[in-house]
C-alpha cells in the first residue's frame, strides 16, 4: 500500500489495483508452467506499446500554431460536449450542470471586494478515497487524513485564498456526491461511457475545460489558472490544453510518457483507475506531453517527486523536455520544472511555490 496516500485497495495511490491474471493461452507450455505475468502486457500488446504511432504528436518541423489548432480540434471532437452553467449560493456551494447533463457539486471561494480577482480551478486527486471530492482541497474534516498524508496538512484552497485568489473546486466523476460504487463502480462507469461513445477520461477533460470557462466568465473573476496534484494534475493541464481562457497552470505529480507508464509493473496496466487516463481514438496518436503541450504557450509550473512509484523520473524528465520544446517554438517561456524529494505527495514548500507562481502570472 502507498504510505503517501490513504487507499482502500492495494496498489492504488491514484491509478488502481493490480489486475487479476488471465488464463494461459492454450498450448503455451511456458505460460502453463509459469503462468502469465499479472504486471505485464502479453507479447502482442507489448510490441504495440513499443511502436505507438503518435502521428498527431508534435514534431520539430511542424508549424506550432497549426499543430496546436489541429490536435486541439481532434481532441475536442472526441470528447463529450464542453460547457457548464450554474450559480453559487451565498455560502459558496455551487452546482455546475455540464453540457452532458452531468451535475458536479463543489465550492466557489471569493476574496472580499468586487474584484475582479484572479481565480484558480482546483482539481482534486484520486487517492482511492471516493467518498470525498471537492473537500479534498479544502479545510474540511472529511479530508483531514488525506491532507495530512498528501499536502502536509495544508488545504490548497486556503493557500490560494491567502494569496488573494478565488477558487473553484468540484467533485470529479466517481467522487463525492458522484460516487459510482468504489473501484468496481468506477470501472463500470468507464466501460459504459466508452460503449456509449464517450469515456471516463473524456468526461473528466470536458468538465475540466467547462469549469475553467465557467470561472473565467464570472463577473468577479479576471484571469483564470488551474492547479492539480496527481489525478488532479491531469485535470489542470487538460483544462489549459483545451481552453485558451486558462492563463497559467500548475500540475504536480502526473506527467510522463505513456509507453513508460505502461511498462511492466506500472499502475496504468492495472485497469480500474487507469480509465481516467485513456482517451479512445487518441491515446495512441498523441502522447501525454503532446496533449499537455497544447497549453505550453502559456506559463506552466510542473513538479514531480523523486521516488514517486507512479511517475518514473527519466520519463518525467523526457516529457518535460518535450513540453519545453513545444513552448520554445511557440515563443513562450519554458515551463518551470523541478523534482522534490517527497515522492507522490505535494509537500507544503512545493504548494507554496505553485501558489506563488499562479498568483504572479494571474495578477492583473
Amino acid at each position: 500500500m502507498n504510505t503517501n496516500a490513504p487507499s482502500d485497495r492495494p496498489g492504488d495511490g491514484s491509478h488502481g489495483a493490480p489486475a487479476p491474471a488471465g488464463p494461459p493461452a492454450a498450448g503455451d507450455a511456458t505460460a502453463a508452467a509459469t503462468g502469465p505475468r499479472p504486471d505485464a502486457l502479453p507479447d502482442y500488446l507489448e510490441a504495440r506499446r513499443r511502436a505507438l504511432p503518435y502521428d498527431l504528436g508534435w514534431r520539430p518541423d511542424t508549424d506550432p500554431a497549426a499543430w496546436r489548432e489541429g490536435l486541439r480540434a481532434i481532441w475536442r471532437d472526441l470528447l463529450p460536449p464542453i460547457g457548464a452553467t450554474g450559480t453559487a449560493a451565498p455560502d459558496g456551494a455551487v452546482a455546475l450542470r455540464h453540457a452532458t447533463g452531468a451535475v458536479a457539486t463543489g465550492r466557489l471561494t471569493l476574496p472580499p471586494g468586487p474584484g475582479p480577482h484572479p481565480g484558480v480551478v482546483l482539481f482534486h486527486e484520486h487517492g482511492g478515497a471516493f467518498a470525498t471530492g471537492w473537500e479534498k482541497l479544502h479545510d474540511h474534516p472529511a479530508s483531514a487524513r488525506t491532507r495530512a498524508a498528501l499536502y502536509g496538512g495544508r488545504a490548497v484552497a486556503r493557500a490560494c485564498a491567502a494569496a488573494g485568489m478565488a477558487t473553484l473546486t468540484c467533485d470529479a466523476p466517481c467522487f463525492g456526491r458522484r460516487q459510482a460504487g468504489g473501484h468496481a463502480g468506477q470501472q463500470a462507469l468507464a466501460a459504459s461511457a466508452t460503449a456509449l461513445g464517450w469515456s471516463l477520461a473524456g468526461l473528466a477533460a470536458a468538465e475540466a475545460a467547462g469549469a475553467a470557462d465557467w470561472l473565467a466568465a464570472h463577473p468577479r473573476i479576471a484571469r483564470v489558472g488551474t492547479f492539480g496534484f496527481s489525478m488532479g494534475a491531469v485535470g489542470a493541464w487538460s483544462a489549459a490544453a483545451l481552453s485558451p481562457r486558462v492563463a497559467a497552470t500548475a500540475a504536480l505529480g502526473w506527467m510522463a510518457c505513456r509507453a513508460d507508464l505502461m511498462a511492466p509493473g506500472r499502475p496504468l496496466l492495472a485497469g480500474h483507475s487507469a480509465w481516467h487516463f485513456v482517451h479512445p481514438g487518441l491515446s495512441h496518436r498523441a502522447d501525454f506531453p503532446d496533449l499537455a503541450g497544447l497549453g505550453a504557450d502559456r506559463p506552466m509550473f510542473l513538479r514531480s517527486g523523486r521516488g514517486d512509484r507512479h511517475m518514473p523520473e527519466v520519463s518525467v524528465a523526457q516529457a518535460w523536455h518535450r513540453i519545453a520544446a513545444i513552448a520554445a517554438v511557440s515563443g513562450a517561456r519554458p515551463p518551470d520544472t523541478a523534482f522534490h524529494d517527497a515522492g507522490h505527495t505535494c509537500p507544503p514548500a512545493t504548494l507554496d511555490e505553485a501558489v506563488a507562481f499562479l498568483a504572479h502570472h494571474l495578477a492583473a
